[in-house]
């Protein structure tokens, strides 16, 4: 994916340039970014056929608990499921039974993807629910109400928090669910709990401060599930951080302080990453509409 490269924040023409390009990559972010919205006839039989095939595998591997070949297969087809009932749900009436019947589902199917959550596999779980949440919430296409359902999904597990009382005392942790905690942080926004929002972004920022600081070259491999966004290195974090910031405070019309934190985002370093990319765009959006 190409990068957006930043040149100032100071004035009006620049944040037009940044707004301008922004555009252009939302363009291809937009095809994560909008669900696709098939007929309802074919989304139902997708949906379906989904739910047989995660059926059947799961029934496999528990027949044969092959953590190979059968164990991958149950995994993957949790995964399609999950994301196609997250498009479908998007395309519901918001409040409607078909609407909570998917989120029950969703729920449902998470559940027995991550399992035991003691376990390195609902740490993997909740690292795929962060990633299939993340274009739905940067996107901003939910309610406060719809948001509700990606807060719970993202909610950091107990080995997070573990980590944040480690970071509290000033001490280097596991880079542990920085992206589950970064998509909480979003859903909430999206939720409207704004100071839980500025929380949990301050102490994800001060987790990845005291590591890079320790280490400033260092980065995560998220698996080759993980896409375009497998390697992350620490600096996305902190960059995600100030956006999700900038984001906050253009939400509040806070139009000054969301372009400090569009300033710290490019002294951080001038690319952005995809992740961040719709963010920014939404963020110099709001903050160009305040000049004019």
């Amino acid at each position: 994916m190409r990068r957006l490269r930043i040149r100032q924040f100071s004035n009006g023409s620049s944040i037009g340039k940044l707004r301008l390009k922004g555009q252009i990559i939302l363009a291809v972010l937009g095809l994560l970014v909008v669900p696709y919205s098939a007929p309802a006839d074919e989304q139902a039989e997708t949906l379906e056929q989904l739910r047989k095939q995660h059926q059947q595998a799961a029934a496999t591997f528990a027949k044969t608990q092959d953590y190979g070949k059968d164990y991958r297969a149950s995994i993957t087809s949790a995964h399609q499921l999950i994301s196609a009932l997250l498009n479908h749900w998007m395309t519901l009436p918001e409040g409607s039974p078909e609407a909570q019947k998917a989120e029950q589902e969703i729920k449902t199917v998470f559940k027995d993807l991550a399992g035991n959550p003691r376990t390195e596999r609902y740490n993997q779980g909740k690292s795929f629910m962060a990633r299939t949440a993340w274009p739905i919430l940067a996107g901003n296409q939910l309610t406060q109400e719809q948001a509700a359902l990606l807060v719970e999904l993202a909610e950091p597990q107990k080995g997070v928090r573990r980590h944040d009382k480690t970071a509290r005392r000033g001490k280097p942790t596991e880079p542990l669910g920085w992206d589950v905690q970064a998509a909480y942080a979003l859903a909430l926004i999206r939720r409207g709990n704004d100071q839980q929002a500025r929380d949990e972004i301050a102490i994800l920022q001060k987790k990845v401060s005291i590591n890079h600081a320790r280490n400033p070259k260092g980065r995560l491999d998220y698996g080759p599930d993980a896409g375009e966004a497998r390697y992350r290195n620490y600096i996305d974090y902190l960059q995600l951080c100030e956006v999700l910031h900038a984001l906050q405070a253009a939400i509040s019309k806070d139009h000054e302080g969301a372009r400090k934190y569009l300033e710290q985002t490019q002294k951080l370093r001038e690319a952005l990453s995809p992740e961040v990319t719709p963010l920014v765009t939404e963020v110099t959006r709001q903050v160009e509409g305040s000049i004019q």
